[in-house]
């Protein structure tokens, strides 16, 4: 929104900053460094966040603090202030973080700055000493700030699940400095408050799409989703085609008016989107139904993770506007691509669904990168135009992540192609015992020229169905992965691990009686071949051409977990090695 609150602290020598607030004003008063004024025994990270309960009071007593932020909320690190009778605070970005400024309803008057102007501060009060002071303006509030803009903590894309086969975000909403409903005794005992964050955005498309469900009974969830994708407008980041923008504005900023009439909408239901479930991570239940490529799940964006040379995507559009309509595509940006949509128009009835085919073709365009534009179908003098946002992120080659046979591959290039096996080595087997809020440590080494780590636990291989996770920490104690689903099947896995001894912690997350009995699997795979797989793989690439990888395994051991792994190479910028795992 355009709007903030605008505040400033002036210190004692007169230097003056400006920042983020709505703070009523404080007079001149003594002026600390948090990290100067810790209680005892509390971290010195805590201490300089301002963490509830790390302040001295006898040192904060009557005093402005000047704090970090990180770690906890803006209003938490006032109120700590407050708990420990500081009359004022200012909060100062840390300098590897964010580097928006919010306005927030504090406990006391508190000015949060940009890092530049914390760090003066913080110089300030090192050289006065004792007489450092300062004083904190009465603030105003602005009506001529420039929106939209992506908040500095608002999450990116791209989406890590299915290749990036899906464009997240979808769309966003305001969500900084949102005044609001809250619920006292929370809140400070407050019946308003000024809310950031997904807690405030969500809410924002929520009530439009309830609004839309009372102006169109029979649409769908996803109905409603594509209307308020295509008519969404640009953030101020920089272009639409840039494709760190739309990672951060996914089809745009929310624009509920606009929404009303969008002409066309991309439809989808329960069903598609298990088959797009079953395209991603095949499971029992996917006999059922018709697994798709994730990227061709109907939605109103394009996203390709994983493009090798070439590829066609299908997407489906429902005329809602009332009457026929003809369409004209046309797209911006695709620097490096050629994109051909077919066919050339799409004429709808009232109602009618029609499907279209988009076709990406690289040119020039960098491989491993991520390329921008947008896709807009146009009815001229009926006013409709239905934008679609579009991001490609063409590869060497397009291969499975893991593999339990024979699989298939899609080139990006042309030239030489090898695909040579690594293992299959057989898991080393440990067992152990966990109840409910319990854990268990394991010492697992990682040897040197290790390419790949996994460790793994089996809902088959428990002595009572149970809710179990894992938790990886490498040789100096940091957390280098974690898995908490909601039975025993947990895995985590390392590509190219530092070698060392990693510690392996089985938390017991549920366990329904007494303690759980289970088998802790681990695999450190390096580069070389075990003699008991072989492969077929074609020996020359072809731009857009698809290859067969045949695997044989031989000489397995019934009853045993294997891994091993498919390492290619010809070109630079080839994926990881296809990890392949097999239970005789």
């Amino acid at each position: 929104h355009n709007r903030n609150g605008a505040g400033s602290v002036t210190l004692g020598n007169g230097a003056s900053y400006a920042g983020a607030s709505f703070a009523a004003a404080l007079g001149s008063s003594p002026l600390v460094d948090a990290v100067n004024v810790g209680a005892s025994g509390a971290s010195a990270t805590n201490v300089e966040l301002c963490v509830p309960g790390a302040l001295n009071p006898a040192a904060v007593a009557g005093k402005i603090v000047l704090c970090r932020r990180g770690a906890i909320a803006l209003v938490d690190k006032s109120r700590a202030v407050a708990e420990a009778g500081g009359v004022g605070a200012i909060i100062y970005n840390d300098p590897a973080g964010a580097t928006t400024t919010l306005a927030l309803m504090h406990t006391l008057p508190t000015v949060h700055v940009i890092a530049a102007s914390g760090l003066a501060i913080k110089s300030y009060i090192a050289s006065a000493g004792a007489s450092a002071t300062a004083s904190i303006a009465q603030a105003t509030i602005l009506f001529n700030v420039a929106a939209p803009f992506t908040a500095s903590f608002s999450s990116r894309g791209p989406l890590q699940a299915a290749n990036g086969d899906l464009l997240k975000p979808d769309i966003i909403a305001p969500g900084q400095d949102v005044l609001a409903g809250v619920a006292p005794p929370g809140n400070n005992g407050r019946l308003f408050d000024l809310y950031s964050g997904t807690s405030m955005s969500s809410p924002h498309i929520a009530g439009i799409a309830a609004l839309f469900k009372q102006l169109y009974p029979t649409w769908s969830p996803m109905a409603i989703k594509s209307a308020l994708m295509t008519s969404a407008g640009d953030v101020l980041d920089g272009p639409n085609t840039n494709p760190l923008v739309i990672f951060r504005q996914g089809a745009g900023h929310v624009r509920p008016n606009n929404a009303a009439n969008p002409g066309l909408v991309f439809d989808s239901g329960f069903n598609d989107w298990l088959n797009f479930i079953c395209g991603t991570q095949p499971g029992s239940f996917c006999s059922a139904f018709t697994p798709i490529d994730p990227s061709n799940l109907n939605v109103a964006s394009i996203a390709i993770g994983d493009m090798a040379g070439v590829q066609t995507v299908t997407r489906k559009v429902t005329n809602v506007g009332g009457a026929a309509a003809t369409y004209t595509p046309s797209t911006a940006g695709m620097a490096g691509f050629t994109v051909t949509v077919s066919p050339a128009t799409l004429t709808l009835a009232a109602g009618e669904t029609l499907a279209f085919t988009v076709t990406f073709t690289r040119t020039t365009a960098t491989l491993g990168v991520y390329t921008g534009g947008q896709l807009t179908l146009s009815d001229g003098a009926g006013g409709h135009s239905v934008r679609v946002p579009m991001v490609v992120r063409p590869v060497a080659l397009a291969a499975p992540v893991q593999v339990s046979g024979n699989y298939s591959v899609t080139f990006g290039y042309s030239g030489a192609f090898t695909a040579t096996p690594r293992g299959l080595i057989a898991a080393a087997t440990t067992p152990g015992a966990v109840a409910t809020g319990g854990s268990v440590d394991f010492a697992v080494t990682v040897p040197a020229g290790a390419t790949y780590a996994r460790f793994s636990l089996f809902d088959s291989d428990i002595s009572q169905a149970s809710d179990l996770d894992l938790e990886v920490y490498n040789a100096a104690g940091v957390l280098v992965g974690t898995s908490g689903g909601a039975t025993t099947a947990e895995e985590v896995n390392l590509v190219n691990p530092a070698a060392g001894v990693y510690t392996v912690r089985v938390v017991g997350f549920l366990v329904p009686v007494g303690s759980a009995n289970f088998t802790l699997f681990n695999w450190g795979l390096g580069t070389a071949n075990a003699g008991n797989m072989s492969v077929t793989a074609p020996a020359s690439a072809t731009i857009g051409a698809t290859g067969a990888i045949s695997i044989t395994a031989s000489g397995l051991t019934a009853g045993t977990k294997y891994l091993g792994s498919m390492a290619y190479s010809g070109i630079a910028g080839l994926p990881n090695p296809t990890i392949v795992r097999m239970d005789p």
